[in-house]
């Protein structure tokens, strides 16, 4: 269940869907470049007073953290920190990364199959379940499943939906199993909760423990989540829908139904954006995050993705957003129907969340005016910086850029060529320190220092520089000295955005 928005124009009579529709996938973008914008401003009486106002609909919380300290934090319409909510599939992230860690303690592999899981209660060798048998575990977590399930074309409380048909029957697997293919597994993306719930009982098999015990044992424990509840949604609230659960394990559905703070959903994003340590303890591997992360199904590969650079990996979605300074963030998010997000932007060092009871709103038009705030945000200079850079507009120049003491101190070497006409080389020493993100440094102008010969090295004040990271493949050095006041655009060539925790 996933981010509830309006249905086109085009389409009017169409109804509302839990997971991410095109115009969805806008709104969430729209959405996350507004809140970030308002981040750099440091201006959230505005973005505050538009929920308020109901811009972005009935939210109930929105919390923004960055480098793992929170900037802000409200809440709206009589919800309080201590209130949980029902993130709907951010469920599905959480089961994921259940999976995850029963994978790295050596309890479950990607390369099982459903036969594996589900032989020992229906007979998998037989119709209706015997093409479901080879479907693997990462394609259970990939959604590539080849199921035939469509919950998209209708609003989650219509009695034709596959999730409420699965719900009314009385055994949630035998339902989801029993259902035709449309395609052979790992050939098609198909958003399903019912497949999700299907990781429940691989939980199970290979823990001896239920889904809501493992993740009480083995997640919340270490992630210090106190306050959890498993319900599936109701008009009436909590402690009126079902929390019963149909099937032979009667197991907490891992697609949908659990309920969280808004500071616990930060707790879990902030556990993949630190590589899956949390508090000095790891609890995921980096490279079950990376796996997590990795775009399985794109527009390349399946119509469901409307724009180059969105995907799904492991019930995680993938986003590369634009902005007005023609900048890319790579998002990736955790939805759930009704405006339930965890969104991590690992650029920017950002996590942010969102609570609401959306199921009938049709999405806030943000104007281009947040969308530019955008340009205001930029990633703090640190190690991902290391490496050689140049300047496009001057070819066979360039900067070695290095980040020593903690991410305290810059250090660069620029080899360019006196302006005399000689053609000679010209080399600068570039040393300072990092404020708030920024390489403050001077730029000293070196000679001397015959190669091979015991000639002195000389270094003389030239100026200052502010190297201001763009984003991962950009950096601006502003410069001002005697001799010139400019600002030289950098590129990277060598290095990478990937920052070890």
């Amino acid at each position: 269940m996933n981010i509830d928005t309006a249905t086109s124009a085009s389409d009017t009579s169409r109804e509302k869907t839990g997971a991410p529709s095109k115009l969805a996938i806008v709104f969430i973008a729209l959405f996350m470049l507004s809140l970030i914008s308002v981040l750099e401003a440091q201006n959230f009486d505005e973005m505050s007073d538009a929920i308020e106002q109901g811009q972005y609909g009935n939210l109930k919380s929105v919390i923004v953290s960055r480098h793992g300290e929170i900037v802000y934090e409200q809440y709206f319409r009589g919800s309080q920190a201590g209130d949980l909510h029902q993130v709907q599939s951010v469920t599905k992230s959480v089961g994921s990364a259940l999976l995850g860690i029963a994978h790295r303690q050596g309890k479950i592999h990607l390369d099982q199959n459903m036969s594996h899981f589900f032989g020992d209660i229906y007979p998998m060798s037989q119709a209706p379940y015997q093409d479901k048998s080879a479907i693997t575990v990462e394609q259970i977590l990939q959604q590539r499943h080849g199921i035939e399930w469509d919950e998209t074309s209708s609003d989650y409380r219509n009695p034709l939906n596959p999730v409420g048909r699965m719900i009314e029957s009385n055994d949630w697997y035998q339902f989801v199993l029993s259902q035709p293919m449309d395609s052979q597994p790992g050939t098609k993306f198909s958003y399903s909760s019912g497949a999700s719930v299907l990781m429940s009982r691989l939980l199970r098999v290979t823990t001896d423990m239920s889904p809501d015990a493992f993740a009480e044992q083995e997640l919340f424990g270490p992630l210090d989540i106190q306050l959890k509840h498993w319900e599936v949604y109701s008009e009436g609230g909590m402690g009126t829908g079902l929390s019963n659960w149909p099937g032979p394990d009667h197991d907490a559905p891992l697609g949908f139904g659990l309920w969280l703070t808004a500071r616990d959903m930060l707790k879990f994003g902030e556990l993949y954006l630190n590589g899956g340590i949390y508090n000095g303890k790891r609890i995921l591997d980096q490279s079950w995050i990376d796996a997590s992360w990795s775009k399985y199904s794109h527009q390349g590969n399946s119509d469901f993705f409307p724009y180059p650079g969105w995907g799904h990996g492991y019930q995680w979605w993938i986003a590369r957003m634009p902005d007005q300074l023609g900048r890319n963030w790579e998002v990736f998010f955790a939805s759930g129907w009704g405006s339930q997000v965890i969104f991590v932007v690992p650029e920017l060092d950002l996590v942010i969340v969102t609570t609401g009871d959306n199921y009938d709103h049709n999405g806030p038009d943000v104007d281009s005016l947040l969308i530019s705030l955008l340009s205001e945000l930029n990633p703090d200079l640190d190690q991902r910086f290391d490496g050689s850079w140049y300047d496009p507009a001057n070819v066979g120049q360039g900067f070695n850029l290095d980040i020593l003491d903690n991410e305290k101190t810059v250090v660069s070497f620029w080899y360019t060529y006196n302006n005399d006409g000689s053609g000679s080389q010209r080399w600068f020493l570039l040393v300072g320190e990092i404020v708030q993100g920024i390489g403050e440094v001077i730029i000293y102008k070196t000679s001397g220092g015959v190669f091979l010969q015991n000639d002195p090295y000389l270094e003389e004040e030239w100026g200052r520089g502010r190297f201001k990271a763009v984003d991962c493949n950009h950096i601006n050095l502003e410069i001002e000295s005697e001799e010139i006041t400019t600002t030289i655009s950098l590129q990277r060539l060598t290095g990478s955005c990937y920052k070890a925790p």
